[in-house]
């Protein structure tokens, strides 16, 4: 039962992670994707305890086996010591179709790319979706603000929005990734 969850966790991560770079990129229906993780947030995901890269390899051929009805021969391997998810053309196409009913995140995405925006633009969008989200202005050098719906069906990550001369960008990260940054 465990192992089911963080199969089903790390798959999800994987097709949010890949969907959320076709919205800002395109869909190409003869392009396969990668992601990279490192065995820190792998061992998050999958709720084990892996001290070394070689051990969650191994039990991540059982991965393959179990996404491979929706990911398509998914390829897992050591690149430069993080784990690389090589999804081909035939995955991807299920990943975009399977993430179509995602119009938060296609909203938000279609704001962000112009790169001019304001913060109440950014809650405007969460608003549609959700009175019930949280907005804190944050003291950390890598963003100013983070912005979360409480009711995590809605979506699951921290969008970390930083605003310069140049523009507003953002982070989209697991609450996992996310302490790591503020503990440092």
């Amino acid at each position: 039962m465990k192992k089911e969850l963080g199969f089903k966790e790390l798959e999800k991560n994987i097709e949010t992670t890949i969907y959320e770079g076709i919205l800002k990129l395109g869909y190409n229906s003869e392009e396969a994707l990668s992601i990279y993780y490192d065995l820190d947030l792998l061992n998050y995901l999958l709720q084990k305890d892996y001290l070394d890269n070689s051990q969650c390899l191994d039990y991540l051929q059982e991965f393959i086996a179990y996404v491979n009805p929706r990911l398509y021969n998914i390829k897992i391997s050591l690149e430069k010591g993080r784990f690389k998810f090589s999804v081909p053309k035939e995955g991807i196409a299920y990943i975009y179709s399977h993430n179509q009913n995602n119009t938060f995140l296609k909203e938000l995405i279609q704001m962000v790319k112009s790169h001019n925006f304001t913060l109440d633009d950014v809650l405007t969008i969460f608003s549609h979706y959700s009175n019930e989200f949280t907005c804190e202005e944050m003291n950390n050098s890598e963003f100013q603000y983070v912005i979360y719906f409480k009711d995590s069906n809605i979506d699951r990550f921290k969008y970390c929005f930083s605003f310069d001369e140049m523009g507003g960008y953002y982070h989209r990260l697991l609450d996992y990734s996310f302490n790591k940054i503020m503990e440092e």
